[in-house]
């Protein structure tokens, strides 16, 4: 089964470049606002083009990669520019990870030229001594305010950013100028995004999405908000929504979900001024945001995104509006964007039928260039297929398991290697998430497997369950019970968890979806 996305033929360039035509045309523009700092685009573009003849002065240029580990901050987006202008890549360093995961993130990054901090950053990046450059200390004044005169190519890697797998190890995966440009190219064109579509960047920096909710407005000519907070403070967030009067948010559903809470407890009108909202990276949970949806989708547009890192973020989308069939059918994640086809195949790269399940696999301008130091990794996920009707495809396999319905919207329904087996039964976690969601009482759940250590117990599921609010908004008592017996009249017993584990609300990962590992460490 193929989906194809609409062919455009308008050519690539650079992405930082639109962002400087914007700047020579509309200098005086707002482009940058973090906290007490904002910067027009003529501003922003000077101090990005100094930085960029330092970042030449010491060697960095076309093919190197600069680290960043900077938190929200003026200095993070002119340092990201920067980069960009002098045909660099760069890769986001976010401070609120561990340092352990630094570490093992700026091991994959040996090759990196530089590594941007600041002096509440550096601490974190030690091992790196010799390559730390603290960027709001130096002086730039000597240094040229007009862009250098780099040769970019639309080939060449604008940034890398980490993604990880079942073992839980950082990935470092390398993205190109063109793929980028073919998504902004394509969110600007297919929603009509302009100078006027502010945007607040919320999600972590190390987040995909983080890379398009920064670049996007700067894309379009309009203004950039940074959250000026390492971490994501929903009460930050929703102050500068309503005082901004922000148009544009791309988050995870899990961080939309704490704004819609927020904005319930207010007494609602914090998002009114909201056009797009831009979700992805998850699953939804419809119940959880349906009220609201309903109510603004007459005047803006929820858009459930979806893509990997590997492939440019995003690879389809599908704007919400039939809530009553999602809550029965789940959500699309819809049909390609520009430039892109999707296919969907079994085991053997065969291409399967309508309605039939199969490995989601994305082909087009949005295919990356691979993971950095893995060249086993690389042939198994970035493959050449021949297709059913004698073409040979380059393809991403995704490993993401969808089917195409008879409208042609397609669903995901959950990943390859989120099947796990107990007592010989193979279960697919998203299946039993599913099911527990149905039941009454149930806000929403995730699924996890406990236990199976030698010599320890036997391995089991866990659900952890958000139950809907009670009376006055306290919180619902869970009847476990209950919900055991509701589930063992609809589905096989082995889809039914063992414990369930009632939540006031689910952890969150610095990236804004649910941190699956902090749950399993109370699964035990």
């Amino acid at each position: 089964m193929r989906l194809q996305g609409c062919l455009t033929t308008s050519p690539a360039t650079p992405v930082h470049q639109a962002f400087e035509s914007h700047a020579e045309a509309r200098p005086e523009r707002p482009a940058l606002v973090c906290g007490e700092v904002s910067y027009t685009y003529g501003e922003l573009n000077e101090r990005a083009n100094r930085l960029a003849h330092f970042l030449l002065a010491r060697g960095v240029g076309p093919g190197s990669v600069v680290g960043l580990c900077l938190d929200r901050s003026a200095e993070l987006v002119v340092t990201l520019l920067a980069a960009l202008k002098v045909g660099a890549g760069y890769a986001p360093l976010d401070p609120s990870y561990p340092a352990e995961r630094l570490q093992l993130m700026t091991e994959q990054l040996a090759h990196a030229d530089l590594i941007a901090v600041s002096p509440a950053t550096t601490s974190l990046v030690e091992h790196c001594a010799d390559k730390r450059v603290d960027i709001a200390a130096l002086d730039l004044d000597g240094f040229p305010a007009t862009a250098p005169e780099v040769d970019v190519d639309v080939d060449a890697v604008c940034y890398v950013v980490f993604t990880s797998g079942s073992t839980g190890a950082p990935k470092a995966t390398a993205v190109r100028h063109r793929g980028w440009y073919n998504l902004l190219e394509w969110l600007t064109g297919e929603f009509g995004l302009d100078a006027d579509s502010s945007n607040l960047m919320i999600s972590s920096f190390g987040f995909d999405i983080s890379q398009r909710s920064l670049m996007a407005p700067l894309f379009s000519g309009a203004t950039l908000h940074l959250l000026p907070s390492r971490s994501f403070d929903v009460l930050m967030a929703s102050r500068i929504i309503r005082e901004q009067k922000i148009r544009t948010l791309h988050c995870a559903p899990s961080a939309l979900y704490l704004l819609l809470q927020r904005d319930e407890e207010s007494g609602g009108e914090i998002l009114d001024s909201l056009q797009h909202v831009f979700v992805g990276g998850e699953p939804f949970t419809v119940s959880r945001m349906e009220n609201w949806a309903k109510n603004y989708s007459s005047s803006g547009k929820i858009v459930n995104v979806y893509g990997v890192a590997e492939c440019t973020d995003v690879s389809s989308f599908h704007v919400l509006t039939d809530y009553p069939d999602y809550a029965v059918r789940g959500v699309p994640i819809g049909r390609p964007v520009n430039n892109t086809d999707l296919y969907i195949l079994d085991e053997e790269l065969r291409s399967v039928a309508t309605g039939e399940t199969g490995e989601i696999c994305v082909a087009g301008a949005g295919i990356g260039a691979g993971y950095l130091n893995a060249p086993a990794l690389n042939a198994e996920r970035f493959v050449t297929a021949r297709l059913d009707d004698g073409r040979d495809v380059a393809l991403y396999r995704t490993g993401d398991m969808g089917y195409v319905r008879d409208d042609g919207e397609l669903m995901c329904v959950g990943r390859v290697d989120a099947q796990v087996k107990i007592r010989g039964m193979r279960i697919d976690l998203g299946e039993v998430e599913n099911a527990v969601r149905s039941c009454r009482g149930v806000q929403d759940a995730v699924a996890l497997v406990a236990g199976g250590e030698p010599g320890g117990e036997e391995a089991h599921l866990v659900a952890f369950v958000l139950p809907e609010p009670g009376a006055e908004g306290r919180p619902a008592e869970l009847d476990s019970r209950a919900l055991r017996s509701e589930l063992l009249a609809a589905h096989p017993r082995h889809l039914v968890p063992k414990a369930f584990v009632a939540v006031p609300a689910f952890p969150l990962s610095p990236n804004g979806k649910v941190d699956r590992r902090a749950l399993a460490r109370r699964a035990g």
